[in-house]
């Protein structure tokens, strides 16, 4: 067969470009394309084929031996792989898959989430002059001051050198997302040389203005300039886990080689900044709780449960914008009210209370003026009228607003060990990969399974939450429902108990406020543990793996508007 002769030490193979590839303010397309040192292919592609399942293999085809046969490359499972045709350069495959450094290259994310504890790994320092540190600093909205940067990596610390961090132990974490920075050596001279022929960075020697830092977030590099600004980091998310990342970086002051294999690390157990927290998926009922999911660098909002047979638990599980619609009672007679079945008001013992009377027609006990009053859906009857619910409604801390009534959608609730509330669901707590995020300025507490805010010494009393170090009563800036007044965390009716929030009003078991979030027909709870396959956050599901567990979700006070809402008084 005919072979090309080898290109020179350190050539380069030109391959296709993407159109939309990332340049440096130069113009020069980045990272540069792959090299050839020893008859071996070099740079970040090469380095991407020996990022495999299986250690100690590349995913490198060798020579084609004639026109019919090729090698494809594939040893492993791999994030690239790099395979010849037949008569292309003997050093540098011509033909690539999987992860592709240039077009896949990004400069975003630039601040990161910590699901769990995060493993760090150092995939190359190629032949760099400098040894550099790589490590982790808290997000603030500011340049990153020196006392914040945490190494992860020193300068001795070569390839295959692998870190756990768990951010939740660790007293420097301030909660919220992170980014990482690389320190270098580098002397201030200009002249590209290790300060003081000491090739080791580290803190101390920054503090004294040798060396350089630059950071994820780029507009703090020394050398930004804007628009202008040199990159010195290109981020990869990963092909084989959908919770890591690559951080590939150029090590030069105002620029180098833009090969980005100075130091190439990768982080497991992160998801970009917006993802892994609750949003809204614009569908209805239960349909609504979605999770972000990141994906180069993009969010999108990923439903986290499918829609499945109505029953009476005041959830819309059916999705179709009708709360317990159809459900069905186990006991005959039973009338399916705010969640939950209850004899129909009027019948022995069961009274309505004050300002309320039964309206034999629905069972239901209702103000005077609307018996027999029928309402359209996601309306409610006042004084007489229908309209919408919770208008000018400013519910306390940890409340929803639900057809005129703030209340605690956790309160009663009762979830499995290592598990956390979240507007009426069950999800696994905080210290769980698999569990809630905390949310910036929050921190997870190993006690309980969920997130605090640290700034409190103590839990703060019932009634009040934690703010700025200080417990705050939760009744501050609410606007209750018409009638209503807030007491101790509360709005309450009249008669109501302070330190409950409960009285009956009519129909047994049905509480005005605190117990809208009742169990289903067998006595279950939604858990947000119970999934269907394909509906769990992909953010924290390596490989594309179907799980019956949510992911990293940070559900937060989220307005249930659309998700429960009592059935309209008719």
């Amino acid at each position: 067969m005919r072979v090309l002769p080898l290109l020179p030490l350190f050539a380069l193979l030109s391959l296709p470009v993407d159109a939309h590839a990332l340049t440096q303010p130069s113009g020069v397309v980045i990272p540069t394309q792959p090299g050839c040192d020893s008859g071996k292919p070099t740079g970040l592609l090469a380095t991407f084929a020996c990022v495999c399942t299986t250690p100690g293999v590349c995913n490198i085809g060798d020579v084609c031996p004639s026109t019919t046969s090729c090698d494809d490359g594939k040893k492993s499972t791999c994030e690239s792989t790099m395979f010849h045709v037949w008569n292309d350069n003997t050093c540098i495959p011509s033909k690539f898959s999987g992860l592709d450094p240039v077009a896949e290259a990004s400069t975003t994310p630039e601040t990161f989430r910590p699901t769990c504890a995060l493993t760090f790994s150092i995939v190359t320092r190629a032949k760099a002059l400098f040894q550099d540190t790589f490590g982790w600093y808290n997000v603030t909205g500011s340049k990153p001051d020196p006392s914040d940067l945490h190494p992860m990596f020193g300068c001795t610390d070569g390839a295959g050198k692998t870190v756990v961090l768990d951010l939740a132990k660790e007293p420097g974490y301030k909660g919220g997302d992170i980014g990482f920075f690389l320190l270098t050596p580098e002397s201030h001279a200009g002249d590209k040389k290790c300060a003081g022929g000491d090739c080791c960075p580290s803190t101390a020697r920054l503090a004294k203005g040798e060396g350089y830092v630059y950071y994820s977030e780029r507009k703090y590099n020394p050398d930004a300039a804007g628009t202008s600004s040199y990159i010195h980091l290109l981020t990869y998310a990963s092909k084989l886990s959908k919770t890591k990342f690559y951080f590939a970086w150029e090590d030069l002051f105002s620029g180098g080689d833009n090969g980005f294999t100075d130091l190439v690390t990768s982080v497991d157990g992160v998801q970009c900044s917006g993802g892994g927290v609750r949003c809204d998926t614009g569908k209805k009922g239960a349909c609504a709780f979605g999770v972000t999911q990141c994906s180069a660098g993009a969010v999108s909002c990923t439903p986290v449960f499918a829609a499945k047979t109505e029953t009476c638990d005041g959830v819309d599980e059916d999705c179709n914008g009708l709360v317990d619609d159809g459900a069905v009672c186990p006991t005959a007679g039973d009338i399916c009210h705010d969640g939950k079945c209850v004899p129909p008001c009027g019948r022995g013992e069961f009274k309505c209370g004050p300002g309320t009377t039964c309206d034999k027609t629905s069972g239901l006990c209702v103000d005077p003026t609307c018996v027999d009053v029928k309402c359209g859906a996601g309306e409610i009857c006042r004084a007489g009228k229908c309209g919408a619910p919770c208008g000018g409604v400013i519910c306390p801390k940890g409340q929803t607003c639900i057809s005129d009534a703030c209340v605690d959608l956790c309160a009663g609730v009762k979830c499995g060990a290592g598990q956390v509330c979240r507007d009426g669901i069950c999800f696994s707590g905080c210290s769980s990969c698999s569990g809630v995020s905390c949310e910036s300025g929050t921190k997870c507490d190993p006690t309980t399974d969920d997130c605090v805010d640290p700034s409190c010494a103590a839990p703060c009393p019932s009634g009040t939450y934690c703010k700025a170090g200080k417990c705050v009563d939760a009744c501050e800036g609410a606007a209750c429902p018409p009638g209503q007044t807030c007491t101790a965390g509360k709005c309450l009716k009249p008669g109501e108990v302070a330190d409950t929030g409960v009285t009956l009003d009519g129909a047994a078991g049905d509480a005005s406020t605190g117990s809208d979030a009742g169990p289903d027909a067998s006595g279950n709870r939604l858990n947000g543990d119970d999934l269907p396959d394909g509906q769990a956050c992909s953010c924290s599901l390596p490989g594309g793996s179907t799980s019956s567990s949510l992911g990293v979700v940070a559900l937060g006070a989220f307005a249930l508007g659309a998700l429960r809402r009592r059935r309209p008084r008719k």
